[in-house]
């Protein structure tokens, strides 16, 4: 008996190259998320000590630490097979791709949790049901099919 269909296909699962290659790029950005796990620190302590010293933020790393969020987001976005997009260096920096868009901030979709949803449900109104429509009244208040007939 000769190799199954299922087997058939493993086998050019694992002979497929793009998947290994992948692989390689899998850990590569994971190494940068740790990377970038520690300058988001530093950029965290920066920002606490110049707000702490002068009483505001610092409006270069506020953009800087939007930039790396959504950075993050595409790095995950990729190691988890949501797109096949892979993020810099390999594309551009989150802050360089959108500097004609709208705030970051404008551009995240909201968030619809299950608690809005039935919310949204219970407080919308309810149309009432098409039905069939009323036969025509004759005189004494009956339907004009059920007066009697001379």
């Amino acid at each position: 008996m000769g190799p199954t269909r299922v087997e058939k296909q493993t086998k050019a699962n694992l002979a497929d190259k793009g998947t290994w290659f992948r692989l390689i790029y899998m850990i590569l950005f994971a190494v940068i998320f740790n990377v970038a796990e520690l300058v988001i620190g530093v950029v965290i302590v920066i920002q606490f000590l110049f707000k702490l010293l002068t009483g505001r933020a610092n409006e270069r790393l506020q953009s800087f630490g939007q930039n790396l969020a959504t950075y993050f987001q595409q790095i995950v976005g990729f190691l988890t097979y949501h797109t096949e997009d892979m993020p810099y260096p390999f594309g551009e920096w989150p802050g360089e791709a959108g500097k004609s868009k709208p705030p970051a901030a404008a551009q995240q979709p909201q968030v619809t949790t299950a608690r809005a949803v039935t919310a949204k449900k219970t407080t919308a109104k309810k149309k009432p049901k098409p039905g069939p429509k009323a036969a025509p009244k004759a005189k004494g208040g009956k339907p004009a099919d059920q007066e009697p007939r001379d």
